[in-house]
């Protein structure tokens, strides 16, 4: 479509406008000037003696454009030719032809359209999960394999698709310490029916087993919920204010002094709590004795944990009183040492 545009530069005077990345720009100063408004790809045919046609995209495809943004070979023909209708030389039209064959394959894809939109679905929450791409290439290679598998037994493709971004995490380690209620939450943000009793009995009806999975520790969630609470702003301003170290060396003393409680406390003593609150609790008895070392009132209550964190006030409670206020009170001379070494 033709773009009318002013011809003359207001700066210089001269009649050198050029349209530039939807702004007019002069060729002879520079100045960028007016922003080029252009109509929509949106058209409905002005032939009065024939019922009015909607275009999309050329093939008419309304959920999907190819990665080269057009749909190259939509007729499938054999023959490239240029915009008046020439054929285009061989040289070039093999450049086309490869270009087809290799990034642009609608017609592969023609049968596969619940993959598709599963994939869709699959690449927008992991982009807003900041998923790493190892864990999203494992994912993928998980729901071909059941995908493949279960043919037909599988009524809900997007339960799938959160069932291996679960065990795509899990496999991680603590690499990429993330809840399951975490990968629920997104997914349904996302106006997805996604439940952790519908995966797990989606697991159930196609017999794989969970127990594949390693099973997490409250050491695999320190680095990342020390991360949330230093990222918090009311956190930040205290930090110096409080203790007088900067906020790196605030962090690097919570991972320290929480992975040294942790290793104080053996798998029998736990009991079995559930390792998430219970991280959240063992950063509360950290910060507590960095304060008691630097003799400053702590940073962090209880209140503030479970706030930043998503645990539960009271499990933290539960925990401090039942266990990591005698694990502290055991450890205070050595974790002072650790804090003094490494200051």
């Amino acid at each position: 479509m033709e773009i009318s545009y002013n011809n003359t530069c207001d700066f210089c005077g001269s009649s050198s406008l050029v349209p530039f990345q939807g702004f007019e720009v002069c060729k002879t100063c520079g100045t960028t000037g007016e922003k080029i408004f252009e109509t929509s790809s949106f058209l409905i045919s002005e032939n009065s003696n024939s019922t009015p046609t909607q275009y999309i995209g050329i093939g008419k495809r309304l959920n999907r454009t190819g990665n080269l943004g057009s749909e190259i070979g939509y007729y499938r023909s054999s023959k490239f030719t240029s915009k008046d209708g020439t054929l285009l030389t061989p040289e070039i039209a093999w450049k086309f032809r490869r270009l087809r064959d290799n990034y642009h394959n609608p017609s592969k894809n023609a049968s596969s359209q619940t993959h598709l939109r599963t994939f869709i679905i699959f690449n927008k929450i992991t982009s807003q999960m900041e998923i790493p791409n190892t864990i999203k290439e494992r994912a993928s290679y998980l729901y071909w394999k059941y995908a493949n598998k279960f043919r037909g037994r599988i009524t809900n493709h997007v339960l799938l698709i959160a069932l291996c971004l679960l065990f795509a995490i899990k496999e991680n380690g603590n690499k990429y310490p993330i809840k399951f209620q975490d990968i629920v939450r997104v997914f349904n943000e996302a106006g997805h029916r996604v439940t952790n009793k519908n995966i797990l009995k989606l697991a159930l009806d196609l017999n794989i087993p969970l127990s594949k999975t390693p099973v997490r520790k409250s050491e695999d969630y320190i680095a990342k919920l020390t991360s949330q609470i230093t990222q918090n702003p009311e956190i930040r301003k205290e930090v110096v204010p409080r203790y007088g170290i900067e906020l790196e060396k605030y962090n690097y003393l919570l991972i320290q002094v929480s992975t040294e409680l942790l290793k104080g406390i053996s798998k029998k003593e736990r009991g079995g709590v559930q390792p998430f609150p219970f991280a959240a609790s063992v950063l509360y008895i950290a910060d507590r004795a960095i304060s008691r070392f630097f003799r400053k009132v702590p940073i962090l209550t209880q209140k503030k944990v479970a706030l930043i964190t998503g645990a539960k006030e009271f499990t933290i409670r539960d925990h401090c009183y039942k266990m990591l206020s005698g694990v502290f009170e055991r450890e205070k001379f050595k974790l002072w040492n650790l804090i003094r070494m490494y200051l």
